[in-house]
Formats: structure tokens, sequence, C-alpha cells
């Protein structure tokens, strides 16, 4: 094995942050259960990007979109089982992770920003879970208006004008105004998953589809590739490649 990958699979793994704290349990109201569709299969299918990678399963957006009235059904199904049985297969659940030097030492492993490539099949899925989590979290008014990252048809840009709207009419009104500004390093890596379904199950999300995103995020598998050489498979806690993980941050 390549004595780079090794190392730089032991630095990934270091990354994820598990929660050793006792914490309140969050007040639940009514809950929201996610239904699933075929249409929904379908659209999210030809929504793939065809030059996309594939994951370690080997199959690739494009021969999923080639072959979209075909797998749609199937695919249905394999969803509604894993939905249902709040399971997901152990290869959704494999990341090859490829290191993209960023800056400083090429011999510190945390200058490496980490890119994982993932089963299409199982991101596609999730990408479904994801549109149907949002959908409800934005129609119950469960998000805070000032949240702009990860959200349709916001962005920085949107943020940056909100903010400069706000700072110049206090501005104009001869009132002070301070600014703290914070960068959490590897946030999303960071967010302790017992933590994160709590809050979950306090937006009416329902016992199923907490115990399925619960099945997603445990028990994940990842190993390093460069250049044609990769590690051995390593137990981790990130949800590296995901879909979810941003927008349930």
């Amino acid at each position: 094995m390549n004595t780079s990958c090794l190392y730089l699979q032991q630095k990934i793994a270091l990354i994820f942050l598990r929660l050793r704290t006792s914490f309140h349990h969050l007040p639940i109201h009514h809950v929201w259960s996610c239904s699933l569709k075929l249409i929904q299969v379908s659209r999210a299918i030809l929504k793939l990007r065809p030059d996309k990678s594939t994951g370690p399963d080997g199959l690739s957006p494009k021969l999923l979109i080639e072959t979209c009235d075909l797998i749609s059904y199937p695919l249905y199904l394999l969803f509604r089982k894993s939905l249902g049985e709040t399971k997901i297969p152990d290869d959704w659940k494999r990341a090859t992770v490829t290191p993209i030097f960023k800056r400083r030492s090429r011999s510190s492993g945390q200058n490496y920003r980490p890119v994982s490539l993932t089963s299409q099949v199982g991101k596609l899925f999730e990408s479904i879970i994801r549109v149907c989590v949002v959908h409800h979290l934005e129609k119950n008014m469960l998000i805070t208006d000032s949240q702009h990252g990860f959200r349709k048809g916001r962005s920085c840009l949107t943020n940056l004008l909100e903010f400069l709207d706000k700072v110049t009419g206090c501005v104009n009104a001869g009132d002070g105004v301070d600014v703290i500004f914070l960068d959490f390093a590897k946030a999303f890596d960071k967010v302790p998953h017992k933590r994160l379904v709590l809050k979950l199950k306090s937006h009416w999300i329902d016992s199923k589809l907490l115990d399925w995103i619960t099945d997603s995020l445990s028990n994940r598998f990842q190993r390093v590739g460069i250049r044609g050489t990769v590690s051995e498979w390593c137990s981790t806690g990130l949800g590296f490649g995901t879909y979810t993980i941003p927008h349930l941050y």
C-alpha cells in the first residue's frame, strides 16, 4: 500500500467529532413523513450530470440516464424498501477519497481537501430525500430567514446584499455597527450526529426517516486513492460525498 494513502487516510479519519457530552432533548411537535413517488425517481435521474465520476460500485450517472425508462421502477422499489426498513446498502456508505492539495507544505495531511466519490445510486436517493426535507422545513418556516447557504434562490451574494442593506441603514441613521466574522474549520465534518438527529426530530421529522438518516450516517467506510493506488477501507464517522450532510447542517 502506498504510504501517502495510509498517512492521508489517518489524517482525514481524525476530523470527525464524536459527541461525548449529554444535552437536553428539544421539544417535539406534530410529525411529518416523507412519501416517495416513481416520478420523483425519474426526474432525479434525468437531472444527473453525465460527466460526473463513478463511485466505488462503478455505476456511472451516464448509464443511469441512458437507462432511465428501464431502471426507474426497480430503483423506486429499492428506495421504498430502504426507507421502509430504515436501512441503506453498505455500498452506499463507502467513499473513495481523492486528496486535493490546498496550500503550504505538501507533507502535511492538514493541507489537503478530501474529495469523495460515493455511489451515484445512493446520492440519487439522497437528493430525493433532501428535496423533501428542505421543502418541509421551508413550508413550515423552520429555517430562519437569515439562512442563505444551501437554499434555492439564495447565495453568498444575497447574504452580502442583505448585510450591506442593514449596515447602510444603521450608518445613515447614525448608529454604530460592530461586525464579528466567524469561520468554522471543517464545520460539516464535525457535526455531532446524535445532536443532528435530535434537532431533526424537533423539526417534526417522522421516526422512520430519522432512523434512515441515522443509519446513513453510521458505519461508513472510506479509502484514499492517489494516482491509481488506494488504501485499505477504514471506518469513519464522516459523511463525505453525501448530498444530505450540508443541507441537514
